[in-house]
């Protein structure tokens, strides 16, 4: 990133450890995400550093107390953070350039043209789908895919397998991102979806409290995902 954003919010936030509130954090701590932190507005405003963000990035964490900052990251450098509330569902978006995707650089090193990527929602979705399932995989980071989006995607892949949210939203989203790619000759495929979960973030809490049904999902996904080539992780690391 270009402009001073990135470091102002990791410097003021802190490393997540062993806390339970949400999903996020844990998640994080268990799985030592070191790309996930913990920010607050007090800690903003104590450090002066609120007026040396852009607007709507501070009036974000103003607004919501405290926030999980994501930072996504290319080898060593960071090209766009996420902001996500930590008590209300809310996201904010900065420094992503047109067309990027949330994950874009923890593709497998031997990634080559015409591989499967798996293409879900969120970031959260992304990550757990990276951790137990396969590392081919990127979040949109909303229900619709811009033009930019389906430009970058058909550089890097002619197959796609669609995991979007399993509700309203993302249902309508996946069906309208199918005719993007599909017009853009990219082969689509679309997998089932367990009814368990609205998400693959979902699959966080059963992690916590229902191992039996979390194993089952991931093990579901992994073999739907594998019958279209799909390159799997080694193991689920649990």
């Amino acid at each position: 990133m270009k402009d001073n954003t990135k470091n102002i919010l990791y410097n003021i936030s802190r490393v997540i450890e062993n806390d339970t509130r949400n999903k996020y954090l844990f998640f994080a701590s268990k799985f030592n995400k070191n790309n996930y932190r913990v920010i607050t507005n007090a800690e903003l405003a104590i450090r002066g550093k609120d007026l040396e963000l852009p607007f709507y990035v501070r009036d974000f964490i103003k607004d919501n107390s405290e926030v999980i900052l994501i930072c996504n990251n290319i080898k060593d450098n960071t090209n766009g953070i996420l902001l996500r509330s930590v008590y209300k569902k809310e996201f904010c978006n900065y420094g992503f350039g047109k067309g990027m995707f949330y994950g874009i650089g923890d593709l497998t090193p031997d990634f080559k043209y015409g591989d499967v990527i798996v293409l879900v929602e969120g970031a959260i979705d992304r990550d757990v789908c990276a951790t137990f399932i396969t590392k081919n995989c990127l979040a949109v980071l909303t229900s619709q895919m811009s033009n930019n989006q389906v430009e970058f995607i058909k550089r890097l892949t002619n197959r796609i397998i669609l995991l979007m949210d399993n509700d309203e939203a993302g249902i309508k989203g996946e069906n309208s991102i199918i005719r993007k790619l599909k017009g853009s000759g990219i082969n689509v495929y679309q997998i089932p979806k367990s009814p368990r979960i609205k998400d693959l973030g979902d699959l966080i809490d059963l992690l916590r409290f229902d191992i039996y049904n979390f194993n089952d999902i991931i093990n579901m996904y992994r073999t739907n995902i594998s019958v279209y080539g799909g390159v799997l992780n080694a193991n689920t690391p649990v």
